[in-house]
């Protein structure tokens, strides 16, 4: 796909069109370490559109973004979306993945979206 990784957040960004956040997952607990501090504050002041996979790094899974976040311009929710997903005001929010079997949707009362025919995602843009 000619996806290239950088090591340094300090290398220079801006010949990229896109930030893929993948730094941390629904189980982060503010706040952020001070090794992950500088992608942070690169992630707060960058225009480089941010695409967040489940939720926006720095967020709260429940509550949201904390008092100094970013809002990325897309989020792909995993499995299902996140309760601080209704915080996002990004422009495309997909639903990714089918990943639940039928047993564990009734054993947890899962109210998951139907997805259309095989597709593997869903556009939330609309709501579900």
């Amino acid at each position: 796909f000619g996806l290239k990784f950088i090591d340094n957040i300090q290398n220079d960004c801006t010949k990229y069109n896109l930030i893929v956040d993948a730094l941390f997952g629904f189980s982060f607990k503010p706040p952020v370490r001070e090794t992950f501090q500088p992608i942070m504050n690169y992630l707060y002041k960058t225009n480089i559109p941010i695409a967040s996979i489940d939720i926006p790094s720095g967020w709260n899974v429940n509550d949201g973004p904390l008092e100094e976040h970013f809002q990325p311009e897309l989020l792909i929710s995993l499995t299902a979306p996140k309760l601080c997903s209704k915080f996002f005001k990004g422009k495309h929010h997909y639903l990714g993945g089918r990943f639940i079997p039928h047993s564990l949707r009734e054993k947890y009362q899962l109210n998951l979206p139907q997805y259309p025919k095989h597709d593997g995602l869903l556009n939330c843009n609309n709501g579900l």
